[in-house]
């Protein structure tokens, strides 16, 4: 005769596995769904990395283009916040329009305006300049518009505050 009580544990353990994976299934399939989303996130997520650095790139070689001026011209040449101002009215842009074709903050051309006196600068700001001022206002409009912004207001004032 078989022991009852070896009998009754088996059973009890046979019907609490059933009750668990009854119970756990709702569990498991959302864990698959949930591994599936996370794979489907990481391809999507690796393919905006490499388009992300091909726009990069893409646009480090817009910007090195765009300052087609030769290294001489750039180092002789003597910016003064009159000048700055001066080339931004001749082609009717915004400081802040100027600080994009320039790649420096609106701020920046503010206080370069502001500023007595020849101006220092970081980085490519003085190639940027130096190429601006050998532009029109359409070569403007195009290399604001390339630089994926709202149409610029050239030749618009904006209208006055009462």
């Amino acid at each position: 005769m078989p022991d009852i009580a070896k009998v009754l544990k088996e059973e009890i353990q046979r019907l609490a596995r059933k009750e668990v994976r009854a119970a756990t299934a709702n569990l498991r399939k959302d864990n698959v769904a949930l591994k599936r989303t996370v794979v489907d996130h990481k391809r999507r997520l690796a393919k905006l990395e490499r388009d992300n650095r091909q726009l990069m790139t893409d646009a480090a070689k817009r910007r090195k283009e765009s300052l087609a001026v030769s290294e001489v011209e750039v180092q002789s040449a003597r910016v003064t916040g009159d000048m700055i101002r001066g080339i931004r009215t001749k082609l009717k842009l915004s400081q802040a329009d100027f600080g994009k074709l320039a790649g420096v903050n609106p701020q920046t051309v503010y206080q370069w305006e502001h500023k007595e006196g020849s101006l220092s600068f970081r980085g490519n700001a003085k190639a940027a300049i130096v190429a601006l001022r050998k532009l029109d206002r359409k070569e403007v409009q195009q290399r604001l518009e390339a630089l994926g912004e709202k149409k610029a207001a050239i030749g618009k004032r904006r209208p006055r505050r009462k």
